[in-house]
């Protein structure tokens, strides 16, 4: 039976996506990133993500992906995947919703332990078994910005198993902003450009490389 689809903590339509842990709900802004990458910085990886340190029963598959670049007058290109994969108690797949997002901003501390990706929203869409109704999707002009963020462990990694001792737990996390409902279409941003929510998933499996140069 189809469920409510949380991206981040907004209703869309049709499973669940849980939100990030309240603990880690606050923002980090690009003043507390600092002003920018160096021209030639870079942060790239992919990750097995769970609400806490270890995978966690009935909350699926989520992974992101992210190829980040800085740009010398500023900004950012590339691009990230964020996706998450639902199943039944009995195992069996129950859908798969899938975000792109073309990068806009990537910025970092001078200590290299945390970095900030944001972008543009270029497609949502769902997969689902078949004979299943296929979810809404949103409308071709639906492109809203979205967030990222990462503790990293000061020299420039995060990887499962590790992190940085900012995190309070010295593990690698990583947060992301959600994106606003397409239902709505005076549902508010959930970021802005070069900002981010705090960390609120774990790196339970794989991992990201900044690489800090300019």
């Amino acid at each position: 039976m189809m469920r409510k689809l949380m991206v981040g903590a907004v209703a869309v339509a049709a499973l669940v996506v849980p939100a990030a842990s309240a603990s880690a709900a606050s923002a980090v802004s690009a003043t507390g990133v600092g002003a920018g990458a160096g021209a030639g910085a870079s942060l790239r990886g992919w990750s097995g993500l769970s609400p806490q340190s270890t995978e966690l029963p009935g909350f699926g598959n989520l992974t992101l992906a992210v190829d980040a670049r800085s740009r010398p007058a500023g900004g950012g290109s590339g691009h990230a995947t964020i996706q998450h994969e639902f199943f039944e108690p009995d195992g069996s797949w129950q859908g798969t919703v899938r975000i792109e997002v073309d990068v806009d901003c990537l910025r970092t501390d001078a200590s290299a332990r945390t970095a900030v990706v944001t972008g543009t929203v270029r497609s949502l869409t769902y997969t689902v078994p078949p004979g299943t109704p296929q979810p809404p999707v949103p409308s071709s002009e639906w492109h809203p910005e979205t967030g990222f963020s990462f503790f990293l462990d000061g020299a420039g990694n995060g990887v499962a198993g590790g992190g940085s001792s900012d995190d309070g737990d010295g593990q690698a996390r990583v947060g992301w902003s959600g994106v606003p409902d397409f239902n709505d279409p005076t549902a508010p941003p959930t970021t802005v450009k070069c900002a981010a929510s705090a960390p609120g998933f774990y790196v339970i499996e794989g991992g990201y490389r900044l690489h800090a140069r300019g």
